[in-house]
């Protein structure tokens, strides 16, 4: 009975240690479990604080560069837009540039062509001006030869009727003087002007009277009067 009940005891010591022991080890098993689950909840949540930081840090850095790259493009942008500007500018003063310069080689070949046209007039007004000079001056020579030629004629004229009158006064007085010896009549004459238009004609007829009178001599007469025209 004793032996029974302390079997009875010892199984139930048994089986209390063994119930104690699974239960601790239960609890441990338990406590374990629940460390490892509080560790791994604590390293899951690290991880997805670190794995949220590191993305919030990767947001940030592609917002970063987003916003840099942005703002790149915009200087890039406004960079380019003032060397657009810059370069319609200078294209634009150049066009004006060009446009004055076109307007100032038309008008200098304008002035050009004036300045040609104007001397050809002047050239034309020198070439009549000296055409016509030469022309004076040729008949002004041709006018000085003819009067040189006919003051030489007048000249020889003049010393031919002064000759003339010579010899014809020369013959006068041989008349005369012949007259005086031999009574011979002669028919003075009157010395004409040598302009006298009749004169030549005059001389003549007094010429041939007197020769007349020297081929049939006769006795002395009064000298005959001749009037003169």
């Amino acid at each position: 009975m004793k032996r029974t009940i302390i079997i009875l005891i010892v199984l139930a010591l048994g089986i209390g240690g063994g119930v104690y022991v699974y239960q601790s080890n239960k609890a441990e098993r338990e406590r374990e479990l629940a460390e490892r689950r509080a560790s791994f909840e604590k390293n899951e949540k690290a991880r997805l604080a670190e794995e949220a930081r590191k993305k919030a840090e990767a947001e940030a850095e592609a917002q970063r560069l987003a916003d840099a790259r942005k703002k790149a493009e915009e200087e890039a942008a406004a960079k380019e837009q003032e060397r657009l500007r810059a370069e319609q500018a200078a294209a634009e003063a150049a066009r004006l540039a060009a446009e004055e310069e076109a307007k100032r080689l038309e008008a200098e070949q304008q002035r050009i062509a004036l300045e040609k046209l104007q001397a050809a007039e002047e050239a034309k007004v020198e070439q009549a001006r000296r055409e016509k000079a030469a022309a004076e001056a040729e008949a002004a020579r041709i006018a000085a030869l003819e009067e040189v030629a006919r003051l030489e004629r007048e000249k020889k004229d003049a010393a031919d009727r002064e000759a003339a009158r010579l010899a014809a006064l020369k013959r006068q007085q041989e008349l005369e003087a012949a007259q005086a010896q031999n009574k011979i009549p002669v028919v003075p004459r009157s010395i004409m002007p040598s302009d006298y238009k009749r004169r030549e004609h005059y001389y003549l007829n007094v010429e041939m009277e007197n020769e007349q009178n020297r081929k049939t001599p006769t006795r002395p007469q009064p000298a005959a009067k001749s009037t003169a025209p």
